[in-house]
């Protein structure tokens, strides 16, 4: 099977995907895939489907070309792990929060408000 395939099969057979986001991940072609793939199924489904954690601050100017990763971090909130350096165990807990599988559609922008506190 083409890596496509396989990345495809395996975001959309997943209740979640977690992009861990980093400079050297915006750099490889096939991450980029990856989110693009975890995106499109956010935006197709419109479920709580994907999580952004940014493993380092990352400049906006570097996500322009990543036009829909740019779009869903001004449109839905992330996870920083840099943010959450002087209390990792909110960050783990935020991201359990975050990873719980939610039948109420008005609780799946949970990670809007995860953040505001990091």
């Amino acid at each position: 099977k083409p890596i496509t395939d396989n990345i495809t099969d395996a975001i959309y057979g997943s209740r979640k995907t977690i992009c861990v986001i980093s400079r050297r991940y915006l750099e490889s072609e096939w991450c980029s895939r990856e989110v693009q793939i975890a995106s499109f199924r956010l935006f197709d489904e419109q479920r709580d489907v994907l999580i952004l954690v940014f493993l380092e601050d990352i400049p906006t100017y570097l996500l322009s070309p990543f036009h829909r990763m740019r779009k869903l971090v001004k449109k839905q909130t992330y996870l920083s792990w840099p943010r959450a350096a002087d209390h990792p165990e909110v960050f783990w807990e935020k991201l359990r929060k975050a990873l719980e599988t939610r039948n109420d559609p008005s609780e799946d922008n949970v990670l809007h408000s995860l953040t505001e506190t990091q």
